[in-house]
């Protein structure tokens, strides 16, 4: 599927680009005898590898699950599943090998994919056709590297002004399935893997484009305190309009020598009482200090926060439990702060009921407001309402981006994805029409955060537009899930294009040139014909059924890179 005039794809970078990129990314250069050094931690690390693979494996199903499959929508005849085992590729030969997971926090040496428009996130498939001489060289060297067969790193490298720079922090891809062509180039399909940060890069003696990488841990994601909330409520509750007086409904015997002054320094409080006296203060932020509660501290084995006793007894009178305790809450460039129709901000319109879209979401906001009403009853034996807590729950953050995710696809369930908030969050993110620059914000972010900004930008995705007019194409309520993946996926055309594409039921504003076309088609069984904008941009393509019988009769497939953004700004 192309159109030479209209071929704007993602892809690898040139030659000169590629260089460019290279020797950004060489600052700091490593010396021979360096590199000989990480060989050898690489092979000892190996050895150990090889060894625990089949139960690190076991332990990686439960740790990253598996992503679920969209079933079909009632009444379709087309097999979604052909759509996303990217069948028009023709044969290619599966590698028979799916690696254990690398370890977290280890440096690993791979050939390294600098892509264009492209964002690769874990769990995520990758179609290639690998053309240009060095991507080709960094693939033949990925197969047969021996510390990491099969095993590339793709990194994202944005364009400004004929400029390129590349991000620093990408993702693992492992080769699932390979061929060899004719024409010397080589078709690639793989699967994202883990995130990485970038420490070194360079060209070998052979011209490959290689890097130093450091795999990123992903940290265990937190969870509202267990013992923070009794199971009814023992003091009226803040929510009710009644101050309580202070809570000494600890289920524990407190003895009066537990008992710190809020105003003692770090050497008699230690270090979390130091940082409940600093955020008092007026001086940390309620992240770090949640932080401290955090299972790592702990001997709990769900993730789950504990407070300690002594905090559990603080009085509430003590902490402003407004939302505007968010003003603590690190500014940051990668959570801008955009503004509602009624003025706030929609970091704030996240706080406490989670109000902005209750509306416009339907059964997602129900089951919010279920649960609020729920926490509301119970007791409060922490120094903070629920609602505080909730803000940074991963399990409930990917509950609500679960509901609002299924109730805009229309998919019946992702209850075996909530359960990962991990996963949930590269899924989502993974699958959301944005922007370059919103993609790689969201692969850096860490698992909290990723949930948090999702919320926002999902209560904000309504109108689909060009990025070139602003012309409204569809709603989000008009995407149609044409692959067992999900409603958008990466495919590559026969010119070695990776297009992100958008599958909508409906569309507007849009005319079709050229006829219909079956040949390369993603979607066997439909003809494809091009579709552009009013302003003439390139927007996707029409698919008609060239067969009779066939439900959907037609759709539209939209190019991910010609959507507009959310923000206003966009």
């Amino acid at each position: 599927m192309s159109d030479e005039e209209h071929e704007e794809g993602a892809g690898g970078i040139d030659e000169a680009a590629l260089d460019h990129v290279v020797e950004q990314q060489s600052r700091r250069r490593m010396t021979d005898n360096e590199r000989h050094q990480v060989e050898q931690i690489e092979a000892l690390e190996m050895e150990e590898l090889e060894e625990e693979e089949e139960e690190e494996d076991n332990e990686s199903h439960i740790r990253h699950g598996r992503i679920a499959r969209a079933p079909p929508q009632p009444g379709f005849t087309f097999d979604t599943s052909l759509a996303s085992r990217h069948v028009y590729l023709g044969d290619v030969d599966d590698t028979g090998h799916i690696r254990a997971f690398l370890e977290e926090g280890s440096v690993v040496r791979l050939p390294i994919l600098y892509l264009e428009g492209i964002v690769l996130f874990p769990e995520a498939t990758l179609p290639l056709k690998v053309v240009r001489r060095r991507c080709k060289a960094a693939v033949v060297t990925a197969i047969s590297q021996d510390h990491a067969p099969y095993t590339l790193a793709v990194l994202h490298v944005g364009r400004k002004d004929n400029a390129v720079y590349p991000a620093l922090v990408g993702t693992t891809a492992e080769i699932r399935q390979l061929r060899h062509s004719l024409d010397g180039s080589i078709t690639v399909v793989a699967r994202g893997r883990q995130r990485f940060r970038v420490q070194d890069a360079w060209s070998d003696d052979n011209d490959t484009p290689c890097c130093l990488v450091k795999i990123l841990e992903e940290t265990r994601p937190l969870q509202v305190p267990r013992d923070a909330f009794s199971a009814k409520a023992a003091v009226p509750s803040r929510e009710s309009g009644k101050v309580p007086r202070a809570i000494h409904e600890s289920p524990d015997p407190v003895e009066d020598d537990d008992e710190v002054p809020l105003d003692a320094g770090p050497e008699a409080s230690g270090d979390i009482r130091s940082q409940v006296t600093r955020f008092l203060n007026g001086q940390g932020t309620l992240t770090h200090l949640l932080l401290q509660f955090h299972h790592d501290d702990s001997d709990e084995e769900d993730g789950s926060m504990v407070l300690p006793r002594w905090l559990r007894r603080r009085n509430v009178e003590d902490l402003d439990t407004s939302p505007s305790v968010e003003r603590n809450l690190p500014a940051t460039s990668s959570q801008p702060v955009n503004q509602n129709q009624a003025g706030e901000s929609s970091e704030n319109a996240m706080t406490r009921k989670w109000s902005r879209s209750d509306g416009e979401w339907g059964g997602a906001s129900k089951a919010w407001a279920r649960d609020e009403a729920k926490w509301i009853s119970r007791g409060q034996r922490a120094a903070w309402p629920h609602w505080v807590y909730r803000m940074y729950d991963a399990y409930d953050l990917s509950r609500r981006a679960a509901d609002m995710w299924r109730q805009m696809v229309e998919l019946p369930s992702m209850d075996e994805l909530v359960g990962n908030p991990g996963l949930l969050s590269f899924f989502i993110a993974s699958k959301m029409p944005l922007p370059d620059e919103t993609r790689q914000e969201l692969l850096e972010l860490d698992v909290v955060y990723r949930l948090r900004r999702e919320v926002q930008l999902l209560e904000s995705m309504d109108l689909i537009r060009c990025k070139s007019c602003k012309a409204t194409i569809a709603r989000r309520s008009d995407m149609l899930v044409m692959s067992a993946d999900g409603p958008m996926n990466a495919f590559v055309n026969e010119h070695g294009y990776v297009h992100e594409t958008l599958t909508l039921r409906k569309a507007q504003g849009l005319n079709l040139r050229g006829r219909p076309e079956t040949q390369h088609s993603w979607f066997p069984g439909y003809a494809w014909t091009i579709a552009n904008c009013v302003c003439d941009a390139h927007m996707g393509w029409r698919f008609t059924a060239a067969k009779s019988g066939m439900n959907p009769k037609g759709f539209w497939g939209i190019r991910r890179s010609q959507i507009a953004g959310t923000g206003p700004e966009q």
